[in-house]
């Protein structure tokens, strides 16, 4: 599963910049739900901040779906979920369709109200970039653990592809040193730390990875799919 589809939160929104709403949400939304509504069951529920098929994927303090959970983290961020504001933003019929299991599970489990809003993706793109928005269901496609990372956590790519506006020095660190890493081994355990840290703080909330199927000519070889899903049809040829 090549792309990451998530609930984007601007982080810098008042409510959404507590961390511990951010973790109240996570846990209040089934997955699997999302899954079989948006994707008739075509997809795999995303746990994980990250992409599960790259080098240093790790699951360590991703949240899971547990709705007594969800009201203690919200009780804890001592905040009423009626000051907080949230209208996602939907580009296509299938993000609108995980957008109202989203505000159903957000209103049973959490008593919040969030509204849903359909936009064209290059509307969408500009405010998401912009940081004119509450939230939006979008994804991110790249080849690499690392140029992941820097697409979508660094502040450098802030009124770019950081659409939530994380800002944390530390995970920037960690990226620049994941990045200048060159043994695989050592890079690995970096991204781990990283994916870890990003995992703890939830800028946004995973929702899933699609599945891609592909069906070919079993005499058909080199068919090798990239991290990013892309087939390289330069290295496939017919056997003799």
């Amino acid at each position: 599963p090549p792309s990451h589809n998530w609930l984007m939160l601007n982080n810098e929104k008042p409510g959404l910049d507590n961390q511990d709403v951010r973790h109240a949400i996570n846990t209040a939304i089934d997955k699997d739900s999302v899954v079989t509504v948006a994707y008739n069951g075509m997809a795999t529920p995303a746990i994980s901040q990250m992409p599960i098929n790259f080098e240093g994927a790790t699951t360590e303090n991703a949240d899971v779906y547990d709705v007594e959970k969800a009201k203690e983290w919200l009780s804890q961020s001592g905040l009423d979920p009626a000051s907080i504001e949230m209208s996602i933003i939907c580009s296509d019929d299938t993000k609108k369709r995980a957008a109202e299991v989203i505000q159903a599970n957000l209103k049973e489990t959490l008593g919040m109200d969030c509204t849903i809003e359909s936009m064209d993706l290059a509307t969408y793109l500009s405010t998401t970039a912009d940081g004119n928005y509450t939230a939006s269901i979008g994804n991110y496609t790249s080849s690499d653990m690392v140029s992941f990372l820097v697409g979508v956590y660094h502040s450098k790519s802030i009124g770019a592809s950081n659409k939530t506006r994380i800002n944390d020095s530390e995970v920037d660190a960690l990226i620049d040193q994941a990045s200048a890493t060159i043994d695989p081994a050592e890079r690995e355990k970096v991204l781990q730390e990283c994916v870890a840290k990003i995992n703890a703080q939830t800028p946004q909330i995973p929702l899933y990875q699609p599945i891609n199927f592909r069906a070919y000519n079993k005499d058909l070889q080199g068919v090798e799919v990239s991290p990013s899903g892309t087939l390289y049809f330069e290295n496939v040829s017919w056997k003799n």
